[in-house]
C-alpha cells in the first residue's frame, strides 16, 4: 500500500485558490506469492490499482488573476493644452482562476511465466481533467475585457497498455528476445465554455480545418462532404446540403474522423550469438487521419496555367480539378488514412572482448535509422502532429557506422 500528498503553491492564482491538494494512492497484491508459491510455471503473478491527482497550473497569462492598471499609448491619450498625457486603463482580470486538475484512475495485473522468462503487463486507465483552462469570453459588462482565461470544461481519457517480453532463446551462446507492446485510448471533450464548438488548425486559407466540440475528439476534422459523379470522380466544388437549406455554406461542414489512432504497435527484438549481436525496433500506428493540405491546396490546373512555377501533387491528374477554393481545400476527399508500419533502426554489430591485448573490449557496428515505412498515405510522411500534413520535405534516413571501446 502506497499513500502521498502533495500541496503545492503557485504565485499565478489569488490567495484564496493558490494552493492545490493533490493526493494518490495505490495497493497492490502478490497473488502469486499466496496461492502459486511453489508452482513451477506461475513465477509471478501481481494486482495493482491506484487513484490519485494532479495539478496544473502554467496557464501562461502571468498574474491574470490580479486587478491592474496599463499606461496606454499614443491612442488612448487625454490633452491638457497642447500637452499628451497617457491614460491609465484597467486591465482584465479574473481572481477566480484555480489549479487545473487531472484525476486518474488504473487497474493493472503483472505476470511472469517459467522464471520470467514470458513477462509482460496489463494496464487500463481512465482520466478526467476537470477546471480546464481556456480562453473564453466574459459576459458583457463584467470585465475590462471581451474574453480571458478561465477554468471552464472537462475532458476525459480511457485506454488500456499491453507489454509483454520473451526471451525466445536463453543460452551460452546465443539468446534471443522479443517485446510486444499495445496500446489504445480514446479522448472526449465532455464540456467547454458556452457549449460553443472551438475552431482550429488554420491551414492558410482563412479559416480552420478541426473543431474542438463537446462529445467529439479533441482536433476532430470540420470538413464538406465532397460529391461524386455516376462514376465515382469527385465533382469540382460540389458538397452535400447536410442542413437541407438548399445553400451550401459553413453550417453543412460536418465532422469527420479524428487524428487518434484506434491503436498503436510496437515491437522490437535484441538477437546475440557469440560476439555478433543484432537488433531492430518497429511501431505501427492504426487508424489515425490526416488531412492532405498538401494536395488539397495545390491539385489544380490553374496553379501552372497562371505562368509560374510550382511543384504540384500527381493528383492533379487524378482530380481535374480546375481552381482551388475554400470549400474543395476542406473537402473530405483529402482526408485520408494514415496508418503505417515503421522501422525505427537495426543495427548490427561484432564485439572483440579481449582488444588491446585483453587491456579494452570493441564493438564495431553499422546501422540505419528510419530504413522504411510501409503506409497507403499518399503524402511524404504520415507521422507528425496536428492532423494537418503541409509538409513539403521528407524525413531523413541515416545510415551510421562506429564502434565503442570499454577499458
Amino acid at each position: 500500500l502506497t499513500l502521498s500528498y502533495r500541496r503545492d503553491g503557485t504565485s499565478r492564482f489569488s490567495d484564496a485558490n493558490r494552493w492545490g491538494n493533490f493526493p494518490a494512492a495505490s495497493v497492490a497484491w502478490k497473488v502469486n506469492e499466496d496461492f502459486f508459491k511453489d508452482n513451477k510455471t506461475i513465477s509471478e503473478l501481481k494486482l495493482r490499482a491506484g487513484w490519485g491527482i494532479t495539478g496544473q497550473q502554467d496557464i501562461g497569462a502571468g498574474l491574470f488573476y490580479l486587478p491592474q492598471y496599463f499606461l496606454g499609448d499614443q491612442n488612448s491619450q487625454y490633452a491638457f493644452d497642447n500637452n499628451y498625457f497617457n491614460v491609465a486603463q484597467p486591465g482584465g482580470f479574473n481572481p477566480n482562476l484555480k489549479w487545473e486538475e487531472t484525476t486518474t484512475y488504473n487497474a493493472g495485473i503483472d505476470f511472469g511465466i517459467k522464471e520470467n522468462r514470458l513477462n509482460g503487463s496489463l494496464d487500463v486507465f481512465y482520466k478526467v481533467s476537470n477546471d480546464l483552462f481556456q480562453v473564453a469570453p466574459f459576459a458583457d459588462g463584467s470585465n475590462f475585457t471581451n474574453e480571458g482565461p478561465q477554468n471552464i470544461g472537462s475532458m476525459s481519457v480511457k485506454g488500456f497498455e499491453l507489454n509483454v517480453n520473451y526471451d525466445v532463446l536463453k543460452q551460452e551462446n546465443l539468446n534471443w528476445s522479443v517485446n510486444f507492446n499495445a496500446s489504445k485510448f480514446e479522448r472526449r471533450i465532455d464540456e467547454i465554455a458556452g457549449g460553443v464548438p472551438i475552431f482550429v488548425g488554420n491551414i492558410g486559407v482563412g479559416t480552420e480545418s478541426q473543431i474542438m466540440q463537446e462529445g467529439y475528439t479533441p482536433n476532430s476534422f470540420y470538413v464538406f462532404k465532397q460529391l461524386y459523379s455516376s462514376n465515382g470522380m469527385p465533382i469540382e466544388g460540389a458538397f452535400a446540403d447536410l442542413n437541407g437549406d438548399g445553400i451550401v455554406n459553413n453550417s453543412d461542414r460536418y465532422i469527420y474522423k479524428n487524428v487518434d489512432p484506434d491503436l498503436v504497435l510496437g515491437f522490437s527484438t535484441s538477437f546475440n550469438y557469440k560476439n555478433f549481436d543484432l537488433g531492430f525496433n518497429l511501431r505501427a500506428s492504426l487508424g489515425n487521419r490526416i488531412l492532405n493540405v498538401v494536395k488539397s491546396r495545390s491539385s489544380y490546373y490553374n496553379q501552372i496555367l497562371n505562368g509560374e512555377l510550382q511543384n504540384l501533387p500527381s493528383s492533379v491528374l487524378d482530380y481535374n480539378f480546375q481552381t482551388p477554393g475554400v470549400g474543395q481545400v476542406l473537402s473530405d476527399l483529402f482526408v485520408e488514412n494514415g496508418s503505417f508500419l515503421r522501422m525505427d533502426y537495426a543495427t548490427f554489430g561484432y564485439t572483440f572482448p579481449k582488444w588491446l591485448e585483453g587491456k579494452a573490449s570493441l564493438r564495431v557496428f553499422t546501422g540505419i535509422q528510419n530504413p522504411f515505412i510501409i503506409t497507403k498515405y499518399s503524402g511524404l510522411d504520415p507521422e507528425f502532429s496536428g492532423g494537418n500534413d503541409q509538409t513539403i520535405y521528407p524525413r531523413q534516413r541515416q545510415i551510421l557506422f562506429g564502434a565503442n571501446v570499454k577499458f
